[in-house]
């Protein structure tokens, strides 16, 4: 007989943990107090969105799921352009070069179809996004439902009948405020009590989408948060007016934090006037290719030593660049000295770039009050804000769970992360781990823990060279990672 247990997993896309509070968002802030908080949680690096969501489905990170940003160059998926995670025609087009393995980790979404349970996805985030929650959804005949694209959502049936109900979808504002309401609609009034999944995920697109815009801590980010609340209190109504409270259990999360775009930097015109060639691609002549933007992930043409050389040392000498990962190191130094190796943030997979950066971040306070701010690329207004790099508040994530398998009103202080939760909830189904997943069951949070979670620890690494140096802070459970922060001096 199937274990009667049953998980809503709610997500905030790009909330700060400091920002929940009583007068911002009274019912989140009400939940934290009830609930086990871990006020150490940490998402993967790099912290965008659907790196993060993918940590999420697989319990492991880029280095085992194979996301490695949210957009890169991938040859094997397009060969003269850069592939976007967000685009679902794109995730169709990597799920065909893959032959269905773009991500290559299995996600509880399968672990949970071999047992014969059931998985359910209402987003608001990009098509992209919302099947690297559920990578084989459509595969596995689980419901995934994406208001951004709607034509990419699975069993086409079930939405469209779906739709003709709570349907036309309004049109994308910021803050996302109908749209946000028809999902928690639609999850309410429909998708659970037809389907009754034994796994669920709300997908929150706000506050990101706002504070991309507006920036963190603006009115319009307030007020974002403010309609996300206001959405998670008739969630939380529903669920005690029910009688699901010793069966359903809520995890809520968000996938990484913010901090303020605060300079522009044309970072692919500074590259062609240092006469480095690059491109989005390899199709021409360019020696470098892939994504430079507020966290560029570079290829080098041919993996070439010289030329890779040559670009890490001009981005060593730029005033905005922060920390540098690299191929070919000794798991810790990278392969060109003064970088650090991309593996020891666990973003060593075959698709990686040869190259990353962050762009240089700092403590100083926005004009809302707000910690945090960095150069960035310009995609988004100064004044708005950026995420994808390494400074703690872009890694701080919530995690906050309740439920009758959990402790109530705990504040944890060991460390966290979004790749626990995969590994906790099966334990709770008792689903055996699938190989890949890295992440740890969260013993500390169960009534009943399952074993003695490990003393955390801290450890430090620093490399260098005569320009600068880099510093990455981790937190380690047992076997088990989390980054905490990166910064250059």
């Amino acid at each position: 007989m199937p274990n009667s247990l049953k998980f809503l997993i709610v997500t905030f896309d790009g909330l700060r943990p400091d920002m929940v509070t009583p007068e911002l968002m009274p019912n989140l802030s009400g939940f934290k107090t009830e609930g086990c908080e871990f006020s150490a949680a940490k998402a993967v690096y790099p912290t965008q969105t659907r790196v993060n969501a993918a940590a999420l489905a697989t319990g492991a990170a880029p280095a085992t799921h194979g996301i490695v940003a949210n957009r890169y160059y991938d040859p094997l998926v397009f060969h003269n352009q850069l592939f976007d995670t967000g685009n679902f025609s794109h995730i169709d087009a990597g799920q065909i070069a893959y032959q269905g393995q773009l991500v290559t980790a299995q996600s509880f979404g399968e672990a949970a179809a071999g047992k014969g349970l059931k998985v359910a996805v209402v987003s608001t985030g990009s098509g992209g996004s919302t099947r690297m929650i559920n990578p084989q959804a459509k595969k596995l005949g689980h419901v995934s439902l994406c208001l951004k694209a709607w034509e990419s959502s699975t069993p086409a049936d079930f939405a469209n009948e779906l739709l003709k109900s709570f349907g036309p979808i309004p049109p994308a504002t910021r803050p996302n405020s109908a749209r946000t309401e028809m999902q928690t609609d639609m999850f309410l009034d429909h998708v659970f009590p037809v389907i009754e999944p034994d796994i669920s995920v709300l997908w929150y697109t706000d506050p990101d989408s706002t504070f991309h815009y507006y920036g963190v801590g603006s009115p319009q980010s307030l007020q974002a948060i403010s309609t996300v609340d206001i959405q998670f209190g008739r969630i939380l109504e529903w669920w005690r007016r029910s009688d699901l409270q010793e069966q359903l259990h809520l995890i809520v999360i968000s996938d990484h934090g913010h901090i303020s775009a605060r300079q522009t930097v044309a970072v692919k015109e500074a590259l062609a006037g240092a006469d480095l060639r690059f491109d989005t691609h390899f199709g021409g002549d360019a020696d470098f290719g892939g994504h430079a933007g507020y966290t560029g992930a570079l290829w080098v043409r041919d993996d070439d030593q010289r030329r890779k050389a040559a670009l890490v040392e001009w981005l060593l000498e730029q005033s905005w660049c922060g920390v540098i990962l690299t191929n070919g190191g000794n798991g810790i130094e990278g392969g060109i000295p003064g970088t650090f190796d991309r593996s020891l943030l666990m973003a060593d997979h075959a698709r990686a770039p040869q190259i990353y950066y962050t762009m240089r971040s700092d403590d100083r306070k926005n004009a809302y009050g707000m910690t945090g701010g960095s150069y960035h690329d310009g995609k988004n207004p100064d004044g708005g804000s950026v995420h994808g790099g390494l400074h703690p508040k872009e890694l701080a994530s919530l995690l906050v769970v309740q439920g009758a398998c959990f402790r109530p009103s705990l504040l944890c202080d060991h460390p966290a992360g979004i790749t626990d939760i995969a590994p906790t909830m099966l334990q709770l189904l008792d689903i055996p781990q699938p190989p890949g997943m890295q992440g740890r069951v969260l013993s500390e949070a169960l009534i009943k823990p399952v074993c003695e979670s490990p003393q955390p620890e801290r450890h430090k690494y620093s490399v260098g060279s005569s320009l600068r140096r880099q510093h990455l802070q981790f937190s380690r459970v047992g076997s088990c990672f989390y980054l905490d922060a990166g910064k250059v001096k």
